[in-house]
């Protein structure tokens, strides 16, 4: 929530950081053997406040590397207070487990486990509370019109106003926004004239502009080129915006090959905290799945047995992450070998392969339990788009516009698409549709928000067919 600016703000509030986890430190030394000497737990063994003290450099250097390695320290960079509460809960938890892994290798001191959670309590509170007062600060400086900086947008369409937008929304930015120029947009609310304009416009102001921001398409190449080179004898900062607006964007990121800056459009989303807590989650949910629902396993399993001749799983190529083909698991729902004659037949209504316990696991969803399985080895997700067989992709990939780029996240169980109704026989256009906009907007609490929908709308579906 809390935007830091300038690279001296960044340090300032880097040392304030570490001022903090050493008063954190010692506090939580005293509040476990002054104030909690004999509550909740018994007192450890009792050890001077000058061992404490001998130990703080190390907390320091490991704080410090953990800090600014987890991007809390990144600047021009809008948060929500969500998203600054989980980047401050992060930085200090992977501080605290790389701490704790650091002690159980120095036997030459024990940390009481109640001063470490007292500490690990105090930390991330007092720095929470150090940012929002310098969002306060920041905000009614800002409202009395101190520390503003003024913006120039060259290009007024879809990517430059959602910019004025996104400055709007987060006013302790700073950013004031002083108008656009476009060549095509002349006379338009807020657009100040042509491109041929922005040298004259930032000479002649009557206060000066601090940033041009450059929102423009990439056909617009030589046009970029020649701002720039005009701007270069100017001392106002230049921003690009590509516009890209119009295209589909997957997990976009940038990096730099020996320096150059690359631009990363569609790609898989990078390994990060996010994704390592996915796979956790992913893990632990698929454990309880299976654990919760074994005697229910063990009765479908020897009912489709029973049932019909064959194996009670049903083996099925399928296609995840980046194109990876693996065997998803079902419980059989069909004749053993009827696809032999027939091949691959897309699921449909009036479609008679199935056999009569078949159809009532499919219409409850309970043949996809075994699916857990292969979350738990890692082909698939809790949540994802629905893996497809590559039969079925090879001729869905020539119509159906954008439809390889669901692969660019690992396939689920459940969906979004799934829980909006676009599953079994419906139209692809829409799943797809629902599928890119999980895979640009994923985050753990829409998994979460994705499993409570699955299991409040239950496992029947008409078109589970």
């Amino acid at each position: 929530m809390l935007q830091e600016q300038s690279r001296l703000f960044q340090q300032l509030l880097f040392a304030a950081d570490m001022v903090l986890t050493g008063v954190c430190w010692v506090a939580a030394y005293y509040l476990r053997f002054e104030v909690l000497a004999s509550w909740p737990l018994p007192l450890p063994e009792w050890l001077p406040v000058g061992r404490y003290l001998a130990f703080l450099p190390w907390i320091l250097i490991v704080a410090a590397i953990v800090f600014w390695a987890s991007g809390l320290y990144v600047p021009d960079r809008a948060q929500r207070l969500t998203r600054l509460v989980l980047s401050v809960g992060k930085a200090v938890g992977i501080a605290l487990i790389v701490l704790m892994a650091f002690l159980s290798l120095y036997r030459d001191f024990y940390v009481s486990r109640l001063t470490i959670i007292v500490f690990a309590c105090l930390t991330p509170v007092l720095m929470m509370a150090l940012r929002m007062l310098l969002y306060l600060f920041v905000r009614r400086a800002r409202h009395q019109g101190r520390y503003l900086r003024r913006v120039l947008i060259v290009g007024a369409g879809v990517t430059g106003r959602r910019l004025e937008q996104s400055f709007a929304a987060y006013p302790w930015m700073g950013m004031s926004v002083v108008g656009f120029v476009d060549d095509h947009k002349v006379g338009e609310p807020g657009v100040l004239g042509t491109t041929a304009d922005v040298v004259r416009l930032v000479d002649q102001a009557e206060r000066p502009i601090d940033y041009v921001y450059i929102a423009l398409p990439l056909t617009a190449a030589r046009r970029i080129e020649a701002l720039l080179e005009e701007l270069s004898t100017r001392l106002v900062h230049v921003c690009l915006v590509p516009d890209l607006l119009q295209h589909d964007i997957i997990n976009s990121r940038i990096s730099e090959v020996d320096g150059m800056p690359i631009l990363h459009l569609i790609d898989e989303a990078p390994i990060d905290f996010r994704r390592v807590m996915k796979r956790v989650s992913d893990v632990v949910f698929s454990l309880l799945v299976l654990l919760v629902t074994s005697p229910l396993l063990v009765v479908i399993a020897a009912a489709v047995r029973f049932t019909s001749p064959g194996p009670a799983l049903y083996r099925q190529e399928r296609m995840s992450l980046n194109g990876h083909r693996f065997m998803m698991l079902k419980f059989r729902s069909m004749p053993e070998g009827i696809e032999k004659g027939s091949g691959a037949v897309w699921a449909k209504e009036g479609e008679d392969r199935a056999t009569p316990l078949g159809r009532l696991l499919r219409r409850t969803s309970l043949d996809e339990l075994p699916q857990f399985l292969n979350v738990l080895k890692g082909d698939m997700s809790v949540v994802g788009p629905r893996p497809e067989r590559p039969v079925f992709i090879d001729q869905f990939k020539g119509y159906v516009p954008r439809y390889m780029l669901r692969h660019k996240m690992k396939a689920g169980i459940t969906g979004w698409a799934q829980v909006n109704g676009w599953r079994g026989n419906t139209s692809l256009k829409k799943r797809i549709q629902y599928d890119l906009y999980y895979i640009q907007n994923w985050s753990l609490a829409l998994d979460l928000k994705i499993v409570v929908l699955t299991i409040w709308k239950g496992f029947v579906h008409r078109n589970a067919y």
